[in-house]
């Protein structure tokens, strides 16, 4: 009896061998995530409910969620304000999770008081209610006025703004 277990013993530490030598091991398959989005929404609508009804909406062709940032193709913004509806449109947006916009390629904010300005990228942080042009150069528009300058930042609470190298043509029959 004790031969038969001598025999088992060896077979087995045989095939053990076998099989480290001359079998693979398992593998599983890891899926590269760069690239591909967590979550996709396309041709898209949303709303910012409060108690007071629809404070804003937004809509985009295309929006792709990589981690912490939104990527939003053709992105368009409208929001009640206490100035009344303020817009904003753009080719591209960034939108990160600590609650700041990234407006990029043929930005246009807009005011229904016919005051807009047109920029190349536009930041706007959603805690502070701060537009800015981070250095860029911008120009605005109000009736027949036309201001270029750098540097804007826009106080949407307020309504204040303040650029640097500012150059202005001010329509005097609009006033």
């Amino acid at each position: 009896m004790a031969l038969d277990i001598k025999h088992l013993l060896f077979a087995l530490f045989f095939i053990t061998l076998a099989a480290i030598f001359f079998l693979k091991p398992h593998k599983v398959s890891m899926i590269d995530k760069k690239g591909i989005p967590q979550i996709m929404f396309a041709d898209f609508i949303s709303f910012e409910i409060t108690k007071n009804g629809v404070e804003s909406t937004g809509r985009g062709e295309i929006a792709e969620k990589f981690g912490r940032i939104m990527k939003i193709k053709a992105p368009y913004f409208r929001r009640l304000t206490s100035h009344g509806i303020e817009s904003i449109e753009a080719k591209e947006a960034l939108y990160t999770q600590n609650r700041s916009i990234y407006f990029s390629k043929d930005v246009k904010l807009m005011r229904e008081d016919g005051w807009y300005v047109e920029t190349d990228r536009l930041y706007f942080d959603l805690k502070k209610k701060i537009y800015t042009t981070q250095g860029r150069p911008f120009t605005a528009y109000y009736g027949k006025s036309v201001i270029v300058g750098r540097s804007m930042v826009y106080y949407q609470k307020s309504g204040k703004i303040r650029a640097d190298s500012i150059k202005a043509k001010i329509a005097t029959e609009d006033i």
